[in-house]
């Protein structure tokens, strides 16, 4: 293996990670709010985070690109536009498992733990997240496979020092050099039937996101 391909599987792993916890705190969030605060504003809001599950990655990657890749900013071929790429295309997966979860909750569970004395944010931090657990970690562990699975936006926004496996597999099989393309392809593909079983048996077989 050469040294960029060993960088681009631990930066795979490592983006896929920060974009992780990214899409989970904000699906939380945003299901929550889409949920049990529904207004025309948070409607809005949960119509607009559906777009990117819609809009092409490469679409969006030029978008980036084209918002992001002059002053002020100059985001083009960092680690941040990647991550910022990854969370917003990912998110859907886990609002959707996190709004159908938070759906399933009984508003007078935390009804009971608010008129027993527990602030808003406390029954929400202890009592709704924790009964969340289940369909935000389905979302999230969904969310990581196509993370490190994705290419048409990463391959518009990496630099030399943030390529990512999906990224190497391509320049390799361009480069005619199929057996590092192959044993890429080989990790890849051992991680996300790992990131599968585990998604199996966290949602119980029950997959219900989309």
């Amino acid at each position: 293996f050469a040294k960029s391909n060993t960088s681009a599987i631990t930066n795979s792993y490592l983006f896929g990670l920060i974009a992780i916890v990214i899409v989970v705190v904000c699906g939380i969030l945003i299901s929550y709010l889409s949920v049990r605060k529904r207004n025309a504003l948070t409607s809005v809001l949960d119509v607009l985070t559906m777009f990117p599950y819609i809009i092409p990655g490469s679409v969006l990657g030029i978008s980036f690109l084209y918002a992001f890749n002059g002053p002020p900013f100059m985001l083009g071929g960092t680690v941040l536009i990647i991550v910022i790429s990854l969370s917003i295309r990912r998110m859907p997966y886990t609002i959707r498992s996190s709004t159908a979860i938070i759906g399933q909750i009984s508003p007078s569970v935390e009804e009971a733990s608010i008129s027993l004395g527990a602030s808003q944010l406390k029954t929400f931090l202890r009592v709704t997240i924790p009964m969340m657990l289940p369909g935000v970690l389905s979302g999230a562990i969904l969310s990581w496979i196509t993370c490190i699975n994705e290419l048409s936006s990463s391959v518009m926004l990496y630099g030399g020092k943030t390529s990512t496996i999906s990224v190497a597999i391509y320049t390799e099989v361009v480069r005619n050099s199929f057996g590092t393309a192959a044993a890429l392809a080989s990790i890849l593909t051992v991680s996300t039937v790992i990131s599968l079983l585990i998604f199996l048996k966290v949602s119980k077989g029950k997959v219900s996101i989309v």
